[in-house]
């Protein structure tokens, strides 16, 4: 398992966790797991 902080384009703290095993990733804001959708939007440039 990987687990990393960073930062998105807009900002956001994330924390990113990757399971070698099952392939399953999340990305979590402030105790909450944000959609894909959601980490894709908060990673545009304007």
């Amino acid at each position: 398992m990987t687990r990393l902080s960073m930062c998105l384009t807009d900002g956001t703290p994330v924390e990113f966790t990757s399971c070698h095993r099952c392939e399953h990733r999340t990305w979590e804001h402030a105790g909450s797991e944000l959609t894909v959708e959601a980490v894709i939007d908060r990673s545009r440039k304007d």
